[in-house]
């Protein structure tokens, strides 16, 4: 089976939940979302090799097949609305820019300092879609007189160099002069964050709303993690590069069902805790689980027996909850050791 009819499903799931729940959670208007890449581990296979690329061990290590994982992740409803795994030379630049053809022009992007690009902020202005990326404060000398100026934000005119000026030509995009607003972001450790968007409007988004925007951006990296981690979207069930292909979208599409059963489920979950001490949400390795052991049945059912099931699923969802503790932070640790393949946090879904 080609590893299309998943991507045709997750598709089709996807703007049928949109279009259906007009009580979604949003931004000032906007659908918040977040692009990101990531490295999957794949295995050693030659078909995979071909397909994907591998990433050169040291003298003493075998070299390691790779994937590079893009996703356009809505960080409010924890829906991956677009996904899409490449070779792992892959520009993620590239990966992004594909994710706009599956943008609304009420979506506004949160992007890492690493999707620094003139091309792509004229891709954005030409397609008449917003953006709040983190800016390369040393790689620039606008950004260094600006966090040296010591000002909130600024509305600049950003100039094409040469280099950018052939980006954009190679890519049919315009090389004029953009419009673009620094935002200034500080941190609790004394360092500056600049952020570079094209939302330009000081009263309608006030420089102060920016920090607290831009940390949303973490749901796409909590959103890896449960890949990783608790559906194991490296565990392979084949050693082609279709059978990876195929896992990949398949377990995009379940956890996107599971955050829309989760939401349902949520709205009970509110009622039966509003008296509590804590909010209290679904908890998602357990609706992860819950969901696997149902999903190909849900998709034989239809009519009344599917919503006896999916009724039945949410029911069961709102039965395993955890407390949310606002607040709570931990620093986080740099090391030059390899990561911890697992954490104890995020255990794989039974």
């Amino acid at each position: 089976m080609s590893h299309t009819a998943f991507i045709d499903l997750n598709r089709q799931v996807i703007n049928d939940y949109y279009a259906n729940h007009p009580d979604q959670k949003r931004w000032k208007g906007f659908r918040l979302c977040a692009i990101d890449g990531s490295q999957f581990r794949l295995p050693y296979e030659a078909d995979i090799i071909e397909t994907f690329g591998v990433n050169q061990g040291k003298e003493s290590q075998k070299d390691c097949p790779l994937a590079l994982a893009s996703v356009y992740y809505d960080v409010l409803n924890h829906i991956s609305i677009d996904a899409s795994i490449n070779h792992t030379k892959a520009s993620e630049r590239a990966c992004a820019a594909a994710h706009l053809q599956h943008a609304l022009s009420t979506d506004l992007s949160l992007l890492d300092r690493g999707y620094n690009a003139f091309w792509l902020y004229a891709l954005y202005n030409q397609e008449k879609r917003f953006f709040c990326m983190r800016a390369k404060i040393n790689q620039g000398l606008v950004f260094k007189q600006f966090v040296e100026s010591g000002k909130a934000q600024a509305i600049i005119t950003l100039e094409a160099n040469k280099s950018s000026k052939e980006a954009c030509q190679s890519r049919g995009l315009p090389t004029t002069a953009l419009t673009l607003r620094l935002v200034r972001v500080d941190l609790d450790n004394n360092e500056v964050e600049v952020l570079i968007t094209n939302l330009i409007d000081e009263q309608i988004f006030p420089a102060k709303e920016f920090k607290a925007l831009y940390h949303l951006r973490w749901g796409i990296e909590e959103n890896y993690k449960r890949l990783k981690q608790w559906v194991e979207i490296e565990n392979f069930s084949g050693k082609s590069a279709l059978s990876v292909k195929q896992d990949f979208y398949a377990k995009v599409l379940t956890t996107n069902l599971v955050s829309m059963a989760a939401t349902a489920a949520q709205v009970h979950v509110d009622k039966t805790t509003r008296n509590r001490r804590h909010s209290y949400q679904v908890n998602f390795a357990q609706a992860v689980s819950k969901m696997k052991n149902t999903l190909v049945e849900l998709l034989m059912l239809s009519g009344h027996f599917l919503r006896k099931r999916l009724n039945a699923l949410t029911d069961y969802m709102a039965c395993t909850i955890e407390p949310i503790r606002k607040g709570r932070s931990y620093p986080r640790k740099k090391s030059k050791k390899k990561n911890n393949l697992h954490f104890s946090s995020y255990k794989r879904s039974r």
